[in-house]
């Protein structure tokens, strides 16, 4: 399951009752954490540049600063240990190494892409973000859930989170929609906010928590049995001669 969240809206809070619910482990930062491992590309490095798209007229530091570039296939690495600056093209170097201009950024997405896949592929997993939905579409009774909530609601969460007031809450909560936004059309060339890309769409501003996440839950059983008959179905139609 993937759980894509407004900042402020509770997506959060949500994915963490629903791994209690259906007994799965929750990927949030955590993802990161497995990513690294998998790359042995340094964790702050991924947290770094961890759901921003480029951008260099925002970010104008993000020319000079150096990331490590995790290897595009973690099974054939091919730059790790190298560092390139995150937004601009780079020619990879290493012994014998012949490869095409990367992107760091584009790296990154492609290690937590196929970070999610090989979790949904080891058990019950919910992804929490980083355009999950994209990265398992079609995957095999996945369930995209999509959280959202109303401009006030998200102020007073992200304020009372971060001990912020009003306007740097309101800041902040636009900051996170622009990186969000950027991220995804940047990496997957699709709009995050797309209800049509989730198979759920929940207004935390009309249920409780605790409702929500049943009903998140419930869905999430839902598919997965539905996918089961699919793939007992398959097994059994008989094969023409």
């Amino acid at each position: 399951m993937t759980i894509a969240r407004q900042l402020g809206s509770g997506g959060e809070g949500l994915a963490a009752r629903v791994g209690q619910q259906l007994g799965a482990r929750v990927l949030d930062s955590a993802l990161l954490e497995v990513a690294s491992e998998r790359s042995g590309i340094p964790l702050p490095y991924l947290q770094m540049v961890d759901e921003r798209g480029r951008s260099v007229w925002r970010r104008p530091i993000d020319l000079v600063r150096l990331v490590p570039l995790p290897p595009i296939d973690p099974d054939v690495p091919d730059v790790l240990g190298d560092r390139y600056p995150p937004t601009g093209p780079v020619l990879a170097r290493g012994e014998g190494l012949v490869a095409p201009a990367y992107w760091a950024y584009e790296a990154y997405a492609a290690l937590l892409a196929r970070t999610m896949r090989a979790a949904a592929t080891e058990g019950d997993a919910v992804i929490v973000g980083r355009a999950g939905n994209v990265a398992l579409a079609g995957f095999p009774g996945a369930l995209h859930v999509l959280v959202v909530a109303n401009a006030m609601q998200r102020v007073r969460h992200v304020a009372g989170a971060f001990g912020v007031d009003a306007f740097d809450a309101l800041d902040l909560s636009r900051e996170s929609d622009r990186q969000r936004a950027a991220h995804a059309k940047q990496f997957f060339g699709v709009n995050w906010l797309d209800p049509l890309r989730y198979d759920l769409v929940i207004n935390t501003d009309a249920m409780r928590p605790d409702a929500a996440a049943e009903v998140i839950a419930g869905a999430a059983r839902a598919r997965a049995a539905m996918a089961a008959g699919e793939a007992t179905a398959a097994t059994a139609a008989p094969t023409g001669a």
